[in-house]
């Protein structure tokens, strides 16, 4: 087999075994996740909070999240958790839940919940609404959620995951979207983190693989026209085909890197 050949069929071996990881990984994570969460204590500045209000941690301090998309949502308060690590010498401390199936208190601010609908926070402390465009998110819905009005408020299960993550919009603002938010949160969970290791790493392997395989047949090909110009239009597909192949590599790393971040 060509040498040529060979190279490509390693690169496309290499894309599959990170999608079949990003795929396995997708559907492991929320059912090691589900009904199950450990959280610590910690003691909130301002006010108290409840049972289901989300927690932000920003400049040292943590408070109930009271922006839209907060880059710096931390967890969930929660009062029976599976396990729990408390420090006895803080005082009118809470437990707060960053990952796991946890209630969280939301509104219809931004329309009906369903169940997987992205949850992220709201301006109203403490409280959580269905996501409708990128940014933060808290986690996924478990339940579906149905108020009478806009301004009601209630509970329901949501499994905590705390992620960037994108609702409609073009690949590369994704992209961009994506890695400027997860810059400017400031937890990332391990998992979080490999997530955007993996994705990088992909994309620089596909460049990388694209670029110089590109230009070592390229420059064979040239010298080979040189040696044999009767040759020229077999060595002018084989170019061609490299080039659309090198593109298809390259594509094919941007939209596995995207998968990794978004799942």
């Amino acid at each position: 087999m060509p040498k040529k050949y060979t190279s490509l069929k390693v690169t496309f071996s290499f894309l599959l075994l990170i999608v079949g990881f990003v795929l396995a990984f997708k559907y492991a994570t929320p059912a090691l996740g589900a009904g199950f969460n450990t959280a610590i204590s910690i003691e909130l500045s301002g006010e108290p909070g409840k049972e289901g209000d989300i927690v932000s941690y920003s400049e040292g301090v943590y408070s109930l999240a009271k922006k839209d998309y907060d880059a710096s949502m931390f967890g969930v308060i929660v009062t029976n958790p599976a396990s729990s690590i408390e420090d006895t010498n803080l005082q009118n401390s809470s437990l707060i839940s960053s990952f796991g199936e946890v209630l969280v208190n939301v509104s219809g601010k931004n329309g009906e919940i369903k169940e997987g609908d992205l949850i992220t926070s709201s301006d109203i402390p403490g409280v959580g609404v269905k996501a409708t465009q990128s940014g933060q998110i808290l986690g996924i819905a478990r339940n579906d959620f149905t108020p009478a009005n806009a301004s009601d408020t209630g509970q329901i299960l949501v499994f905590v995951d705390i992620r960037t993550s994108f609702i409609e919009k073009t690949l590369s603002k994704n992209l961009l979207d994506i890695l400027r938010n997860s810059l400017t949160s400031p937890f990332m969970t391990p998992i979080e983190a490999l997530r955007y290791l993996l994705a990088i790493g992909v994309v620089f392997a596909a460049f990388v693989i694209g670029f110089s395989s590109f230009g070592k047949i390229t420059g064979s090909s040239v010298e080979a026209l040189g040696r044999n110009p009767l040759a020229g239009s077999s060595i002018r597909r084989v170019m061609i085909f490299n080039f659309v192949m090198t593109f298809i590599i390259m594509i094919g790393g941007l939209a596995i890197a995207y998968f990794i971040l978004v799942l």
